[in-house]
């Protein structure tokens, strides 16, 4: 069974670069684990936007009309092509990274997904990839698919003997 990566604790804060890890939630902020510096930190609610990556989609086009994709499956698709495809340079031309953005998701709106969205969408791919953030959140749907396996009629017949 395939399991999306679990991306619900990671988060980015303005002000602060990189993406963050969720440790816990107060009414007055959040405390996240800096994956750059290596340490966790309070961070005010009042000091910076706090966004979940869980929750940012991007434009798409879709036979029903307007639609939306989750980063997490832009994610997938730019950690499974990695190899093959590495993510354009974020200083490249906005023709490259347009290019590179059309072959991680064909379908996206060009008139709303705009050259700073791509280079903000491989900042944070790249920051995750190179922290082993995408890995981790991968190993957690693997481990979290398998524990969720519908059980054999062998496992079924050995727990009725």
């Amino acid at each position: 069974m395939y399991k999306k990566m679990n991306l619900d604790k990671f988060l980015v804060v303005s002000g602060i670069p990189g993406v963050h890890k969720l440790i816990a939630s107060r009414a007055d902020g959040v405390i996240i684990e800096d994956r750059k510096e290596g340490r966790t930190r309070f961070v005010s609610a009042r000091q910076g936007q706090v966004t979940p990556l869980a929750t940012v989609a991007i434009y798409t086009y879709s036979e029903a009309g307007e639609d939306t994709v989750p980063l997490v499956d832009v994610f997938e698709k730019m950690f499974d092509v990695h190899e093959t495809l590495p993510p354009a340079d974020i200083n490249a031309a906005g023709a490259v990274l347009r290019d590179y953005f059309s072959e991680i998701l064909p379908t996206h709106d060009r008139d709303r997904v705009h050259i700073n969205d791509i280079k903000k969408c491989i900042k944070w791919y790249n920051f995750m990839h190179a922290n082993g953030i995408l890995q981790e959140a991968k190993l957690e749907a693997d481990a979290s698919a398998a524990s969720e396996e519908p059980a054999t009629a062998e496992d079924v017949a050995e727990k009725e003997q």
